[in-house]
């Protein structure tokens, strides 16, 4: 069965050129696709650890030393990088004619980090004006859908099980 895209995929590989440029280029985006998972992965680790840190902090000083830390490494860092993921990743499929349904299943999880990431970016503005509006530990327990999701899209791709 094919999926609505696959013939324009299938097209306009047939027409991408071959050999070893080719090869190389492919290679070159596996690796930028890797390289900015790996930083949104961090990141959608490390931004629950900076949410747990927002309530207890006493100083007017020390909360704008926060906030900043916390939205540079939201805006700067780890958003470019979770968009240079899913463009590079999207990239890949159409160049490299992926398909099976463990695509679709990690198509589906990597929907669910996107939106893990967007809740953050809420969580984020809404910290900027009630800082305390939740107990460190609840922002703790937002570790959780990042270390569920995460091996699941390692799981998928590296044992494409289905």
């Amino acid at each position: 069965m094919r999926v609505p895209f696959q013939n324009i995929a299938v097209r306009l590989s047939q027409r991408l050129p071959q050999g070893p440029t080719w090869s190389a280029g492919l290679a070159y985006l596996k690796a930028l696709h890797i390289s900015t998972l790996l930083i949104w992965c961090a990141g959608l680790f490390y931004l629950p650890g900076l949410y747990a840190a927002h309530p207890d902090v006493d100083s007017h000083h020390d909360f704008r030393r926060l906030r900043i830390m916390t939205r540079f490494a939201f805006v700067a860092v780890i958003s470019p990088a979770a968009v240079v993921a899913v463009v590079s990743g999207t990239v890949l499929v159409f160049v490299a004619q992926v398909e099976g349904g463990w695509m679709a299943a990690k198509l589906g999880v990597v929907s669910l980090m996107v939106l893990f990431h967007l809740y953050c970016g809420r969580l984020l503005a809404k910290l900027g004006t009630e800082p305390a509006f939740r107990p460190a530990g609840a922002h703790l327990l937002l570790l959780i859908p990042p270390l569920l999701l995460i091996p699941t899209v390692f799981w998928l791709v590296l044992g494409k099980p289905l």
